[in-house]
């Protein structure tokens, strides 16, 4: 007979389809594209590298300390959000588990 309480180890798995995967590798991937542009420009005008397509690019951006700020803000917030959900999200999970354990004894 078993007196000690087992540990609760909750595995949660969903495999995602095809389609979701793809878009989410090609998301990512334009993504680190844009981002790595970005840098690229930059880097370019810190070694004072000009052409005009690089200043073209470099003001369709508009690329300026207020944008950092503001996009640094919004990094902040959205993994703020992120974490929140996540949370709140896995917590649900865990409470649903544990009723379906409850009612399979």
């Amino acid at each position: 007979m078993k007196n000690k309480q087992q540990k609760s180890t909750l595995i949660i798995r969903k495999r995602p389809s095809l389609f979701a995967m793809a878009y989410r590798a090609i998301l990512l991937i334009g993504l680190w594209l844009v981002t790595g542009f970005i840098i690229y420009i930059n880097v370019c005008f810190l070694f004072n590298v000009y052409s005009d397509n690089l200043v073209s690019d470099y003001l369709v951006l508009n690329l300026s300390l207020h944008l950092y700020k503001v996009l640094g803000i919004l990094v902040i917030v959205v993994a703020g959000f992120i974490t929140l959900f996540g949370t709140i999200h896995i917590n649900r999970l865990k409470r649903r588990a544990l009723d379906r354990e409850q009612n399979n004894a």
